[in-house]
């Protein structure tokens, strides 16, 4: 464990200023585009919130990338957050590149989460999500597909 704790602030040191915090909230909130999810933290485990696009990756840089991400420490969880509108499949993408930048997943063993936050989706017997969850899956994350307003509990 002490192995992780200092990879984990090595690599929490390594990104650009502003673009994380740690908190303890019971509830803390990702919005965007009228997309929203709260992670229900009744424990108050001490969390890393960080902005994905716009902050650890930069705007200027067009590559894709998730918009949040979410590190749960004790566990340690690292939630990829992306919040859409409707495009269902350019999320899944966007989650697949994140789940592999290095910029976002220090050098240790962490249990990884990526969720797809909109409106509309499909159900998740649809072949579309089914194939997401699969080529999610063979990058040792689990996907989550809800609709807004979505709440998931650490």
């Amino acid at each position: 464990m002490k192995k992780f704790e200092a990879a984990l602030r090595e690599w929490a040191s390594s990104l650009p200023q502003g673009s994380c915090c740690s908190t303890r909230d019971s509830n803390i909130k990702f919005e965007e585009q009228k997309s929203k999810i709260v992670f229900v933290n009744k424990s108050k485990k001490s969390c890393l919130k960080a902005d994905v696009d716009g902050g650890v990756v930069p705007s200027v840089e067009k590559s894709l990338r998730c918009d949040k991400l979410l590190v749960e420490k004790s566990t340690p969880l690292f939630c990829f957050v992306e919040l859409k509108g409707g495009d269902i499949e350019h999320a899944i993408k966007q989650l697949e590149v994140s789940l592999v930048d290095s910029r976002l997943n220090p050098v240790c063993d962490q249990q990884k989460l990526a969720f797809v936050v909109g409106k509309n989706h499909y159900p998740a017997s649809s072949p579309l999500i089914q194939k997401g969850m699969k080529r999610i899956s063979s990058l040792n994350a689990k996907l989550i597909v809800a609709n807004t307003p979505a709440s998931y509990s650490l």
